[in-house]
């Protein structure tokens, strides 16, 4: 296999080369000792989202993989702010002269020694993190991401190179605007093969659900909202990593929406929740569909409630009673959940036939729904106490004509954990 040169964070823990490819760093206002608000995302391949943008505060607590309690990172590390935003979800191999190569988020794993086709690149604040993620020191507001980058043909990459481009966004200067008023988002690109701003590629769009604007040549789109709501705006294109999402709230006048004064009586309800367009990719499991999030009202949504989303229980005090609502313009003809559990490697899933964990292969997407309901609201009571793992618990709805809603991280998927 040939491999194409791509430069990289090799061995995390380690200060690799990657100052010497993309210029010496400057020195940074703290040291790894010290705690910082930093935001987190995951994305696999084909710009997929594993992690949402996620905001952690670090800590001082140590953190390891799996089950190796000997060879840890400070826990106020990029590592460290990883670990929290997945809630532990990240595996990874550690050489004592080297440090932990991550090779595993979010159940998506690449072969560790960046011995395939692709690798876990890591960038903060829309470059090359400068250290290995053990060593490099936070500031309040630093930006990471972690992204899939392709090194060579193979099985996850049809481009040695793919992503060639990670977008940037600013966020609008209107953060509140009226119905019918243009927002303007200014868009940028960096190169991932020299971390270096570059021209923008081509077919570069923002897009806020259903809303959609091309990019200029200029780096600028505008976008015109018909209906108030929060949007979430993202940049997208071909062969490049999205944008940091950015959000904006949308009012008709005083309808109590943004801050506005509603009139006073009864007003209709609406939902709004994250929608999301599906896309098959090779996230750790063949055929997998993974949702990847953006923002604008739906017909039909499931809401999962009683389990707070990348809570740590304490063993004995996770909730037995799953519960959730549903909103649906139509008629609700079911509500269906599932529960998977992964336990150090161990993975399982709950069988409403015998009420008990059965154990299965771990990946995302394993278990099978059960039926729980055909009311807008149910409750499920589990026959014990959850023990010790990772769990995620999913909703979805079906209505009278078929259709499925969505899985959002946070709302309809929860990923909790018992220790």
């Amino acid at each position: 296999m040939s491999f194409a040169y791509r430069p990289r964070p090799a061995w995390l823990g380690l200060a690799f080369c990657l100052a010497a490819l993309v210029g010496a760093a400057p020195a940074r206002a703290q040291s790894p000792s010290a705690t910082a608000t930093v935001t987190v995302r995951v994305v696999g391949l084909n710009g997929l989202s594993l992690l949402p943008q996620t905001t952690v505060t670090t800590n001082a607590t140590p953190v390891h993989s799996g089950t190796d309690t000997t060879d840890t990172c400070p826990g106020t590390s990029l590592l460290g702010a990883l670990a929290d935003a997945t809630g532990g979800g990240w595996g990874g191999v550690y050489d004592s002269g080297l440090g932990y190569e991550v090779d595993t988020i979010e159940g998506l794993t690449f072969p560790a020694g960046f011995t395939g086709d692709a690798y876990w690149a890591i960038w903060l604040n829309d470059t090359y993190a400068s250290e290995g993620a053990c060593s490099q020191a936070l500031a309040n507001g630093d930006d990471i991401v972690f992204f899939a980058q392709c090194q060579a043909i193979g099985p996850d990459c049809t481009s040695a190179t793919a992503p060639d481009h990670f977008l940037t966004e600013t966020a609008p200067s209107e953060g509140v605007v009226q119905v019918g008023t243009p927002v303007t988002v200014t868009v940028g690109s960096v190169g991932t093969g020299t971390g270096a701003p570059e021209a923008l590629p081509t077919g570069v769009t923002v897009s806020a659900g259903a809303v959609t604007a091309p990019v200029s040549a200029q780096g600028t789109a505008t976008l015109t909202f018909a209906t108030a709501g929060t949007y979430t705006l993202v940049a997208t294109a071909p062969d490049a990593v999205p944008s940091d999402p950015h959000t904006v709230c949308v009012h008709n006048g005083n309808d109590g929406n943004c801050g506005t004064t509603a009139p006073t009586g009864p007003a209709p309800a609406t939902t709004t929740v994250s929608t999301s367009t599906s896309s098959t990719a090779s996230a750790g499991v063949q055929g997998t569909t993974t949702k990847v999030p953006t923002s604008t009202p739906v017909a039909l949504a499931a809401f999962a409630t009683g389990v707070i989303n990348s809570h740590v229980y304490a063993r004995g005090h996770a909730p037995r009673t799953l519960a959730g609502h549903v909103t649906v313009e139509g008629t609700l003809q079911s509500v269906r959940i599932r529960l998977e559990r992964d336990d150090d490697g161990r993975c399982s899933d709950y069988d409403a036939t015998t009420e008990r964990f059965r154990a299965s292969r771990c990946g995302i997407d394993r278990a099978r729904f059960f039926k729980v309901g055909d009311r807008a609201t149910f409750s499920y009571l589990l026959p014990a106490a959850l023990g010790r793992g990772r769990y995620v618990f999913d909703v979805e709805a079906v209505d009278s004509s078929g259709e499925v809603s969505g899985l959002y991280h946070g709302t309809s998927r929860i990923v909790f954990y018992v220790r």
